[in-house]
C-alpha cells in the first residue's frame, strides 16, 4: 500500500508584495484562488510513475491545477479536508512583505492566539483526519497520491509515520514528493 503526498506547484499569487494587515487579508484571498504559474513545472519523469495511482486533491485551485499538470488529468476526488492549514490574519499595525506576514501570523497562531479562523489545534485534528482518510483510500485502492499543501503535508506526514508507514522520500518544495509505503 502506497501513499504519496505532493505539494502543489508555485501559485501565481505567491508574490511577496508589501502590504498592511487589510492588504494581507486580500493577498490571502488571491493566493487561495491562484492557479499554478506557467513557469512552475514538475519533473515529468517523477510523475510518470504515479499515473495509475488514485488521485486526490485539496479543493483549492492550485492543488487541483497541480494534479492536472502532473498527471494530465483531474483528480479522482477533491476534498476540503486536504486544504492548507489556515493562514491566520491578525490586525496588526504593520506594513510587511506578504511572506513575512505569513510567518509572523503562523507563529502567533501556533502559540494559540485566536481569531476568526480555524485554530491550530483544529487544523492538526483535520490533518489527522485527512491522513486517516488517505489510509482508508489506500486500503481500498492500494496506491494513492494527494495534491495538497506544505503545512498540511507536514502534519499528515507525522501521523502516517505514527501509523506505521515507512517514509521512502521527502520534499517540502513546490512539486515536492513525500512517499510512504506499508506492507
Amino acid at each position: 500500500m502506497n501513499i504519496v503526498l505532493v505539494r502543489h506547484g508555485k501559485p501565481t499569487g505567491a508574490n511577496n508584495i508589501r502590504v498592511n494587515s487589510a492588504g494581507f487579508a486580500n493577498w490571502i484571498k488571491r493566493y487561495n484562488h491562484s492557479l499554478v504559474c506557467d513557469s512552475s513545472q514538475p519533473d515529468a519523469t517523477v510523475f510518470r510513475h504515479y499515473q495509475h495511482f488514485y488521485a486526490v486533491s485539496s479543493d483549492l485551485p492550485r492543488a487541483v491545477h497541480s494534479c492536472c499538470i502532473a498527471l494530465n488529468r483531474l483528480p479522482d476526488a477533491q476534498s476540503s479536508q486536504f486544504r492548507e492549514m489556515e493562514i491566520p490574519r491578525y490586525k496588526l499595525p504593520f506594513t510587511l512583505n506578504a511572506w513575512t506576514w505569513v510567518y509572523l501570523c503562523r507563529t502567533l497562531w501556533t502559540l494559540g492566539v485566536r481569531g476568526r479562523f480555524e485554530s491550530y489545534r483544529q487544523a492538526k485534528q483535520r490533518a489527522k483526519q485527512a491522513a486517516n482518510q488517505l489510509i482508508e483510500l489506500a486500503q481500498q485502492k492500494q496506491n494513492v497520491i494527494v495534491f495538497a499543501h506544505g503545512y498540511m503535508n507536514l502534519h499528515m506526514r507525522k501521523y502516517l509515520r505514527q501509523q506505521g508507514f515507512t517514509q521512502l522520500q521527502k520534499s517540502s518544495d513546490y512539486w515536492g514528493v513525500t512517499a510512504f509505503e506499508k506492507t
